[in-house]
């Protein structure tokens, strides 16, 4: 490894312990030979790279399933969403996928669930079970959210669910909210004899966990991994 990626690495190391770029360009100024604004120049490059890398990634990703038919993409309109008749991995990002600043949710429906001793079923819960949700998130698309409907709205302004559910028809009810126009869905198809060995939680988890060491975050409508 050259001098030059050594220092890169640590730099972005130490940015990584914390995601904050002030309190790392504080904490190791001193130590590194370099202006302030050089070192902050080497963590932005290198933020700016693992952003591509997972671009990159997760492209070849929808590749990987669509080069099999378990895929679907949807482009919405100010209409009902038509969900494929199918489990799995749903992504929904902002107008579209070529940043990972434009990624919004990641969530999965089917499970395995043991019935008895000796068998385990695939509870294979189909993509349009989600618009019934109203935490974290909710595909507003009835009548009673008047001007409002045909919108996407996530960070719930209830403080529990039981809150959420009185007031999930009101303007303000959620922290922000997107248009269907502006709103691209993948669909990634995974059943319980899936050939590539991924079920919908270990897909789930490898997309969230690439965009958690990508950026130091969960996308802005998902509050845990």
């Amino acid at each position: 490894m050259s001098y030059t990626e050594t220092i890169l690495e640590y730099v972005y190391d130490q940015y990584c312990l914390c995601y904050n770029m002030e309190e790392t360009l504080d904490f190791i100024e001193d130590e590194l030979d370099f202006k302030r604004e050089e070192i902050k120049d080497m963590i932005q490059h290198t933020i700016d790279y693992s952003k591509e890398v997972f671009i990159k990634d997760y492209k070849s990703l929808v590749e990987e399933f669509k080069s099999k038919f378990h895929f679907t993409e949807i482009d919405c309109k100010k209409e009902k969403i038509k969900w494929p008749q199918k489990s799995g991995v749903y992504v929904i990002w902002k107008n579209d996928d070529s940043s990972l600043d434009n990624l919004i949710y990641v969530g999965m429906t089917g499970k395995f669930k043991r019935v008895s001793k000796d068998k385990v079923i695939f509870n294979s819960g189909t993509f349009d079970k989600r618009d019934y949700r109203y935490i974290p998130y909710r595909f507003c698309e009835s009548f009673k959210d008047g001007d409002k409907r045909y919108e996407f709205g996530y960070g719930p302004k209830g403080k529990n669910s039981e809150e959420q559910s009185k007031i999930k028809y009101q303007h303000d009810a959620y922290e922000e909210r997107i248009p269907y126009l502006k709103l691209k869905i993948h669909c990634f198809h995974v059943s319980d004899n899936h050939r590539e060995y991924y079920t919908p939680e270990l897909l789930e988890k490898e997309i969230l966990t690439k965009y958690l060491k990508s950026s130091g975050n969960l996308p802005p409508a998902n509050n845990e991994l």
